[in-house]
């Protein structure tokens, strides 16, 4: 039985995080936990990608998004987020 609350690893800068989330809040969630456990909240730049580079929809379900308890995911500057 899934506990209320899962956890992932985050890492952010040679620094890891283990961040506790709800897989069926949005990604937006769990990425505002990880900018403010990084302490870069201002930063609207960022989105966490899977470990092979995959960026995930922060209007997805984290569980939706592929998110599962014990993942590791990166908080980095997205590629989408930056310009047009």
């Amino acid at each position: 039985m899934p506990s209320e609350h899962d956890t992932v690893t985050v890492t952010f800068n040679g620094s890891d995080k283990e961040l506790g989330y709800q897989p069926d809040a949005p990604v937006q969630a769990l990425l505002d936990h990880a900018r403010q456990a990084f302490g870069v909240q201002s930063n609207h730049l960022l989105s966490l990608f899977t470990e092979g580079g995959t960026e995930l929809d922060d209007k997805k379900s984290a569980k939706d998004a592929g998110v599962v308890p014990g993942m590791l995911l990166v908080l980095r500057q997205s590629t989408v987020k930056g310009g047009a």
